[in-house]
């Protein structure tokens, strides 16, 4: 891609990375985690002196993990081995409960960088990571989605969400599949698909790889109604899926991209990550909603390895929470993730609906055969017969009755009129 390419897919992708973070809001105080606790940084090489930022501490319990309840899907399956490429902006491991995710190395698709650096230095890749396998940690309420999953963290965005592009989420993808990721999140999109970015697509599909991909934030934007790629593919690729973000009240945002390729819908508004260095931040987006999904197929595949892609899209479509419109639709897809019912339903995904047989054509109607009379003659006659019997019968009683009063009349009266005296 030349110069002046690159510059247009930068200034795309500027609406691109899915949400530009905003300072962190304050979420609630309460028992910080001290810096003793936090473990040195394990991997990447910093290149680059990223600046401080602390977040907030919490107190009570994100409301999307009310929401989808994952943890009752935890006896059956936390993750354990399932890799997760998570192309973004890389990971910062200093902030305490990141620090103790399984996390594989990490690298840097970036052209003209280190490929050891992957350390963040935006925040937007660390928060996504930690929606899908920070750990339980002693007085934190908050945890990942699937924490038994090791993330592998992909940076193809630096300090600026502008200067990533197509053919850096493309090679993300292709590297993480290299490195035997099973699903891959990729919570960044552009409006110019590049050729390059279709074929890691289609190389993920080969080698049997899920892609979660955000549905984007740009439904308000009135000069930007592109689709959003790689969510987009999801209408070819039965191996990409693609999410929406609702809010508390299970409302698709005002900012979720919709169109006949999403898939399925997630929390995406007021969503508390775990921010860079320390602390945690509350944001809005579909970045933050594909992680959710991203972490409940690493639990699918952590209790069924075998699953394939379009079984696990098939899984999460058929046992998502119905929206209050028909499906699929634009904005919802085919309902809000259910984690628990994903893991618990009792189908078999791999089967297909049969396609329905062509109808026999109706034999033409033959000729019309006189109809036989002959037993309604007899059944007409017999009929006649029997009322005349009837009324034969009816006046015989009748016959009969009157000459029986008749001799009873008689049978009633004096032999004489002689008078009877007292003696």
């Amino acid at each position: 891609m030349g110069s002046s390419g690159r510059a247009v897919a930068a200034a795309l992708l500027a609406a691109a990375i899915l949400p530009v973070l905003a300072p962190a809001t304050a979420v609630t105080a309460a028992t910080a985690v001290t810096a003793a606790t936090v473990p040195p940084v394990r991997n990447g090489v910093p290149s680059q002196d990223c600046p401080p930022q602390v977040g907030q501490q919490l107190t009570s319990t994100p409301w999307p993990q009310t929401r989808l309840k994952f943890q009752n899907a935890w006896p059956i399956s936390q993750g354990d081995g399932v890799r997760v490429g998570v192309v973004d902006s890389g990971l910062d491991p200093s902030q305490p409960q990141v620090g103790r995710m399984h996390v594989a190395d990490g690298h840097n698709v970036r052209p003209g960088e280190n490929p050891q650096d992957w350390m963040d230095c935006y925040g937007h890749g660390t928060g996504v990571s930690s929606i899908i396998a920070a750990p339980q940690l002693t007085g934190v309420p908050f945890v990942g989605v699937a924490p038994g999953a090791t993330i592998i963290p992909i940076k193809q965005t630096g300090r600026d969400p502008r200067d990533g592009d197509s053919d850096g989420i493309a090679a993300g993808i292709r590297y993480a599949v290299q490195q035997h990721a099973r699903v891959v999140n990729v919570s960044v999109k552009t409006n110019a698909p590049t050729a390059a970015m279709e074929q890691a697509v289609a190389y993920a599909a080969q080698q049997q790889v899920v892609i979660v991909a955000a549905a984007g934030n740009d439904a308000g934007e009135s000069d930007l109604k592109a689709a959003a790629y790689p969510a987009a593919y999801a209408a070819r690729y039965d191996n990409v899926i693609a999410v929406a973000a609702v809010d508390q009240q299970d409302t698709v945002a005002a900012f979720s991209d919709a169109g006949g390729y999403v898939s399925v819908a997630a929390p995406g508004v007021g969503v508390i990550i775990a921010s860079r260095g320390s602390g945690y931040a509350k944001q809005d987006g579909t970045s933050f909603a594909a992680p959710f999904v991203t972490g409940t197929v690493a639990l699918l595949l952590g209790a069924d390895p075998a699953m394939t892609p379009a079984q696990v899209r098939t899984r999460l479509e058929a046992t998502a929470d119905p929206p209050p419109v028909s499906v699929p639709s634009e904005r919802y897809g085919y309902g809000i993730i259910n984690p628990y019912r994903a893991l618990t339903a009792v189908r078999n995904d791999a089967l297909t609906p049969p396609t329905p047989a062509a109808a026999a054509p109706l034999p033409a109607p033959s000729a019309p055969v006189a109809a036989d009379r002959r037993l309604q003659h007899v059944a007409l006659g017999a009929g006649l017969g029997l009322v005349a019997l009837a009324a034969l019968l009816a006046a015989g009683a009748a016959v009969l009755r009157r000459a029986r009063t008749d001799h009873a009349d008689r049978a009633a009266r004096p032999a004489s009129r002689h008078r009877v005296r007292s003696g």
